[in-house]
C-alpha cells in the first residue's frame, strides 16, 4: 500500500486545483449571465435524476476531503483506516493505476471546463450559444462527464475500499442527463449538432472513417 500521507497530499493540491478552476469559470460564466438573454429550450428532466447525480458526485468529494482531514489529523492512522478496506497482492500497483486516472480525470475535467467557458449546456441557453466542438470535445461529446466516471474509478482504485463505490450510483443518472442535453442541443443547432453526434463519440472517441 502507498503511504497515506503521500495520496492525501496528492488528492489534496488536485481538490485545491480543481475549486480555483471552477470559481474563476463560475463568476465568468456570472457575468455573462448578466449580460446575455437566456430562454427555455426543453422540458427538464425529473428532479430524481439531478439527485442521484448530484450526490454520487458529492459523496466523491466528501470522502476524498475526509480522507485528507483524517490523515492530516492523524485519525487515520488511529482508527486503522476505513471500514471494508480491501488487501490483496499488487494492491500499490492498482493504487498506482487510480493515481494516474485521477490525474487524467481532473485534467480532462478542467480542459472541458475551459474549452467550454459560458457556453456550458443547461436548460436556459443565451442567444448567442455556441456549440462547443473545440478542445477535448473534438473527441467526445461529454468529456466533464466522463471525466467523473474516471475520477470515480480512480478513488476506488486509490482507496481500495468499497466505501469508495458508493460515487458510482451517479454514473446512471450522468448517462440520463446526456440524453437530455442531446435533445436540447439538437433542438438548437439542428443539423449541425447531429453531424457532430455522427462524427464524435459520446464518452469514447470515434475512430475517423478512412476517406
Amino acid at each position: 500500500m502507498l503511504p497515506d500521507l503521500a495520496i492525501a497530499v496528492f488528492l489534496a493540491v488536485c481538490l485545491t486545483i480543481f475549486a480555483c478552476v471552477n470559481l474563476c469559470n463560475l463568476k465568468r460564466f456570472s457575468a455573462s449571465k448578466k449580460r446575455d438573454r437566456y430562454r427555455a429550450e426543453v422540458r427538464q428532466l425529473s428532479g430524481s435524476i439531478f439527485i442521484l447525480a448530484a450526490l454520487g458526485t458529492l459523496i466523491f468529494f466528501l470522502e476524498s476531503v475526509l480522507y485528507i482531514v483524517l490523515v492530516f489529523t492523524g485519525f487515520y492512522e488511529i482508527a486503522g483506516g476505513f471500514f471494508f478496506q480491501l488487501r490483496f497482492p499488487f494492491s500499490s500497483l492498482v493504487q498506482f493505476v487510480g493515481i494516474f486516472a485521477t490525474v487524467f480525470g481532473y485534467a480532462l475535467f478542467l480542459c472541458s471546463v475551459l474549452a467550454r467557458g459560458r457556453y456550458a449546456v443547461s436548460w436556459e441557453m443565451p442567444e448567442n450559444q455556441k456549440l462547443v466542438t473545440w478542445g477535448p470535445y473534438r473527441y467526445v461529446r461529454h468529456p466533464s462527464y466522463l471525466a467523473y466516471f474516471i475520477l470515480f474509478a480512480g478513488l476506488f482504485f486509490i482507496f481500495l475500499n468499497l466505501i469508495a463505490v458508493i460515487p458510482f450510483i451517479a454514473i446512471p443518472s450522468y448517462v440520463r442527463i446526456t440524453i437530455a442535453e442531446e435533445e436540447l442541443l439538437t433542438k438548437r443547432f439542428g443539423e449541425t449538432y447531429l453531424g457532430y453526434q455522427r462524427a464524435t463519440g459520446k464518452f469514447f472517441p470515434r475512430r475517423k472513417q478512412q476517406g
